[in-house]
């Protein structure tokens, strides 16, 4: 019976050890196997499709002086650029919001500017994909002793066939302004110029759209 307890002990022994040996093995495996992450690819893709951005300037200047403002918005869909400088007295308030979201493009502008000294301008508007890539673009240029003026600016594109550009404008001056809207390139070109020298009061609206086409 002696001889049989030695056996039982040295086999439930031996198990134990076994046993031990095969947590020790798994335990060791499982720290050192990689970390392994999952991720939904619908969220991925909705994270990335959706990214953009967007900016808003304000401004309010009243003073005499010398004066010089810069501005430019570039997009291979919308594209807006101008400076105007000058000496004399201003009153000047503006907005200004640009916005992009995958291939959504909206940029938007409201002044109010009276100056009174000598003033100078140029200004581009360009919407490259009217028209499924015709274009269209409102060009500004003027040289005034006064000027009392309030304006709106609008572009958007959403694809190439959903396109629109306005241009707004009331104003009061002295001196020579000139305005160009085109459609188009070359041969092609569809052409509208004006331009006014003296003393005048007008106002102005250009509008662009290929929504309707679709």
């Amino acid at each position: 019976m002696k001889g049989n307890s030695v056996c039982l002990i040295l086999i439930v022994a031996a198990i134990s050890l076994a046993i031990a040996a095969i947590f020790f093995c798994s335990s060791q495996a499982a720290a050192h196997s990689p970390a392994v992450s999952f991720s939904s690819p619908g969220q991925v893709d909705e994270l990335s499709t959706n990214k953009g951005f967007r900016f808003e300037e304000s401004s309010t200047v009243r003073g005499s002086g010398e004066v010089s403002i810069k501005g430019a918005f570039h997009d291979r869909s919308v594209d807006s650029s101008g400076w105007m400088k000058g000496s004399g007295s201003i009153s000047f308030e503006s907005l200004r919001n640009m916005s992009k979201v995958r291939q959504e493009v909206e940029f938007t502008q409201k002044s109010d500017l009276v100056f009174a000294g000598q003033l100078k301008n140029k200004k581009s508007m360009k919407l490259p994909l009217f028209e499924n890539g015709t274009g269209a673009t409102v060009s500004e240029r003027f040289n005034l002793s006064h000027l009392d003026r309030s304006e709106s600016n609008v572009i958007r594109s959403y694809d190439r066939h959903n396109n629109s550009m306005v241009f707004d404008t009331a104003l009061a001056f002295d001196g020579k302004w000139d305005i160009e809207n085109r459609r188009g390139w070359s041969i092609f070109m569809n052409r509208s110029k004006q331009s006014y020298t003296g003393s005048f009061q007008t106002e102005k609206k250009i509008q662009f759209d290929d929504s309707d086409l679709v």
